[in-house]
């Protein structure tokens, strides 16, 4: 408990600095988007390979990842009718909730948290499998249909998860384990030495990133760059708002930034209560059921407790669909995650 408490409290060191380097000014507002940029495509996938490479993957195939995976399953599932048949909000709005309730931050925190509690990140790799090669397809199929605002490409479309360097560095991990390759003879160990300095930093910069991320939150919304330009007389064409709310600066409208209802607040709530209470909770039981304990109950039981993933919220604007909720989910659940994992490591 105390290794857990320490390391979550470097962890918060490390956001913190994100943070005050964008709040100081030290670092441009934007700044996470690179750096979450260089784990997605260079530093995580890394980490995965040689993670995997060397890993047992028969522990990775076992009752705790089952757990953690049916989870996650359920989770989604009982929030769906949660939001559309108690809530009743539309099923594409569902569907969004559905997925702040139980679609996981499974790399940029999955990663390092799983390193932290358990010492390896070796179970992260099922989750991510299926969130990108199973649950996206099927969110981007129902919001298609019920939206109508699919790319033009629908292979386009429904190949992106085939070419996501995450997805592609647990294949290669996986076979390169199943292969008997030694990676660290390949090119008399350059090759390993490469991947395991890239993957090194991954952790670090996923925790600065998020950190910076949440600095930026909000940090400037239009109506108070609107303000702000006016107050120094330039900027706000004949003082008037853009047409749909937002702020006109230097004659660019700028667009509102959405807001809640009474019916997304309530199913934000409940959203959050689902993803940091009802998922972690289902877990427990399902663990319990399949005969784990302890440290083998820990694994499910912290995957199912981490936030929600950005992706919701990526989904959410591409399809025009309850983008308030994703967003606000994404930040309240990211706050909100650490007490989870604090009390079951202390009492697992």
């Amino acid at each position: 408990m105390a290794d857990v408490v320490g390391g979550l409290a470097v962890f918060a060191v490390v956001i913190a600095v994100g943070w005050l380097l964008v709040r100081a000014g030290a670092v441009p507002v934007g700044s996470d988007t690179v750096l979450t940029r260089v784990c997605f495509y260079a530093a995580t996938p890394a980490l995965l390979v040689t993670t995997l490479a060397g890993a047992d993957l028969a522990a990775v195939a076992s009752r705790g990842t089952a757990v953690a995976v049916v989870a996650e399953l359920l989770g989604i599932g009982t929030a769906w009718c949660m939001q559309r048949l108690v809530l009743h909000r539309e099923a594409a709005e569902s569907m969004i909730g559905a997925l702040a309730s139980g679609y996981v931050n499974a790399a940029n925190l999955g990663i390092p948290v799983l390193v932290l509690v358990l010492g390896d990140a070796t179970a992260v790799a099922p989750i991510l499998l299926l969130q990108l090669l199973v649950l996206t397809p099927i969110t981007f199929t129902v919001l298609d249909a019920i939206t109508r605002r699919g790319s033009p490409s629908r292979f386009a479309t429904y190949t992106i998860p085939l070419r996501n360097p995450l997805v592609l560095a647990v294949l290669v991990g996986v076979l390169g384990n199943v292969s008997g390759f030694d990676l660290d003879a390949a090119l008399r160990g350059h090759l390993a030495e490469l991947l395991h300095t890239l993957g090194r930093i991954a952790v670090p910069l996923m925790m600065m990133s998020l950190g910076m991320s949440l600095a930026a939150t909000r940090m400037r919304p239009p109506s108070a760059l609107a303000a702000q330009r006016r107050a120094r007389g330039g900027g706000v064409v004949g003082g008037a708002g853009a047409p749909d709310g937002g702020a006109v600066v230097s004659g660019v409208a700028v667009p509102a930034e959405p807001v809640h209802d009474a019916s997304s607040r309530r199913a934000l709530r409940w959203a959050v209560a689902w993803k940091l209470l009802v998922v972690p909770g289902l877990a427990v039981g399902l663990g319990l059921v399949a005969g784990l304990h302890g440290t083998a109950l820990l694994m499910p039981v912290t995957t199912a407790s981490l936030p929600t993933a950005q992706n919701v919220f990526m989904y959410a604007s591409r399809y025009g669909v309850a983008k308030p909720l994703a967003r606000d989910a994404v930040l309240l659940t990211t706050a909100g995650f650490v007490p989870v994992v604090l009390v079951a490591a202390a009492v697992l």
